[in-house]
Order: structure tokens, then sequence, then C-alpha cells
């Protein structure tokens, strides 16, 4: 599979390095070439990064690439949208349909300029939300998701956002196995203990393919309509065995992580929103904000008035 990796003026070429060591590590534990990567640009040439690096690239469309990986750069919600894009969103449109775009923080917005993913899901960094909604109607836009995967195209959201891309893309070419084995051997957890038990997630939809399709059902699902046997259903086996893989994968009783996800559900828009309680229990079909409350401040010890101080931001 050849994969380009897009560079332009003030992008972030970590992530990059990040995406392409970690599948090319998989490939050496494979014992097959399963991956090759070309820097691309829209004329070739060098480029120089937003931290100061020249790299040479290739022009973009020189030669077919099966995937092109669109990184984020140093923007605001003000600047996120610039016309010195217009040549390289030109030149991304003009890929063949059959080359997948994956794009990760504000490069999701990139690939949203060229209406490639026009009448698909998608998902962008937080503070971008509103801007991505009002700039781009016609995307299915899911805020709640990390990692939004699919056969033509991927978006991430977060400056890391190549890390869930990469383990989805392994999982794709090389199986379940693969992706536990560089999960664990190259993607260190950090410890246990932080502030609030949201922060475990991200590592939890790291697990695999599995565990992770539960946590988007989850997400998906109002939280009055969340049953065991609806979510068993949903994963083609019995409640009885999802209870018990659920716990095995995840260390959580599956009615507590269906708590916890639509918790961090609820915490995400009290950070990222001015939104009123009342307004996100109903988007996320609690059956009344009270309740909501109350087991929010169960579970994340501060009320959401409380939350929303401490760690909510306006931008960057």
């Amino acid at each position: 599979m050849r994969i380009g990796l897009l560079l332009y003026p003030d992008c972030l070429p970590a992530g990059l390095f990040g995406f392409s060591d970690l599948l090319l590590a998989a490939s050496l534990r494979n014992g097959r070439k399963t991956f090759e990567f070309d820097w691309v640009s829209e004329q070739g040439g060098t480029i120089r990064t937003a931290n100061g690096i020249s790299l040479e690239t290739k022009p973009l469309g020189e030669q077919p690439l099966d995937a092109l990986v669109i990184p984020g750069a140093w923007r605001d919600t003000d600047t996120v949208l610039t016309p010195q894009d217009a040549k390289i969103v030109a030149a991304i449109r003009c890929l063949p349909t059959t080359t997948r775009l994956w794009s990760y923080c504000t490069g999701v917005c990139l690939a949203a300029q060229t209406h490639r993913l026009d009448g698909l899901p998608a998902t962008t960094t937080w503070w971008l939300r509103d801007r991505a909604g009002s700039n781009f109607p016609d995307i299915h836009w899911k805020p709640g998701q990390t990692l939004v995967y699919t056969d033509t195209h991927a978006t991430a959201s977060g400056v890391h956002g190549y890390l869930p891309l990469a383990l989805a893309v392994l999982e794709e070419y090389l199986g379940t196995t693969m992706v536990e084995e560089v999960r664990r051997y190259m993607v260190l957890p950090r410890p246990a203990t932080s502030h609030t038990p949201f922060q475990e997630l991200p590592l939890l939809i790291q697990r695999g393919g599995w565990l992770r399709k539960v946590i988007q059902w989850i997400e998906h699902t109002p939280a009055s309509r969340q049953k065991i046997a609806a979510l068993a259903n949903a994963m083609k086996t019995s409640p009885r065995t999802l209870q018990r893989r659920v716990l095995r994968e995840s260390g959580y009783r599956c009615g507590e992580l269906m708590r916890l996800v639509k918790l961090n559900q609820v915490g995400d828009r009290l950070i990222s929103s001015e939104q009123p309680l009342s307004v996100i229990a109903n988007t996320l079909g609690f059956a009344d904000d009270a309740s909501l409350r109350r087991s929010f401040r169960q579970v994340s010890g501060m009320t959401p008035r409380e939350y929303r101080q401490q760690f909510g931001q306006t931008g960057w």
C-alpha cells in the first residue's frame, strides 16, 4: 500500500513521522513490506514546516497513491481556513476517488474543502466544531467521536489523531492481533491516576476494533435507550457474552462503561460549548437534567458547573 504524507507550509509533521513509524514497525513485525510512504506537497520540492524542519517532497499526483494523510497546523478558529490553502485543496481534489483521504486535527478542514467528505460522517478537533459545522454543513459531523474511519476516508480529532488513525489502518490491513502488539509495545499507556475518569477513554478506544465499536454504539445511542440487550444485539452476541468481554477488554462492567462514555460526552460538551445542561441532556438522550447532574457528580466528583469552570476553554 502506497501512502502519501502531505506537507504544506506551517503544517506539523511530527504526527506524520509517528504514523509512518507505527506502520513500518508493524510491517517489520509481520515479516513483509505492507506499507510504502512518499512525502508529497502541492508542487513538490522543499517544504519548510511549522517547527523549522525542511523536507523534500514529490509533487502531489506524480504517482498513484492508495491513501493521503493530511496533518494539522498551528492555526486557530480564525485562521484555520486561509486563501493560501486553495492550491493544495485543488491538488487534493484532483486525486482519483480511489485515493483514500485520511486527516486529523486542523487537517480535517483541508479535506473538507475538497468536498470529498460531503454527505459522509466525519469528526474534528473539539474547538473547531462550530466553525466546521457552519462552513461545511453538508458533512455529517460526529463531534463525540475521536475517530471516524471508513473505506473511503478517515478523520480524527486532536494533534495526536494520527495515533487512533494508525491503529485503525493496522487493524484493517494486518488484523487485531497486530494492533494489540503495537499498542502493547509501542503505545505505552500513561499512569492510571488522573483528575477525571474520562481521560481513560482514549486508551480504551485504542485497545482494538471490537471495543471501539462498542464505544461508538454507546456514543450514538441516546442514554435513555441504552440497554445491554440492545448493545448485545448490535454486536451480534448474547448479553452474557457481551458483559464478559466488555469486562475483560475494558475493566468495566457493561453498565459502568455505558455511563462513563455518555458522561464523557456530557463533559466534552461542557468544555467545548456554552450550552445549558438541559440542552446537553436532551441532545444526548438523558431522561432529565436533574438525574444527569447527580450521575455526573458521582462519576467526576464535580457538578457540571464546576467541571465547566475548571476545564472549559474558548480557544487557543
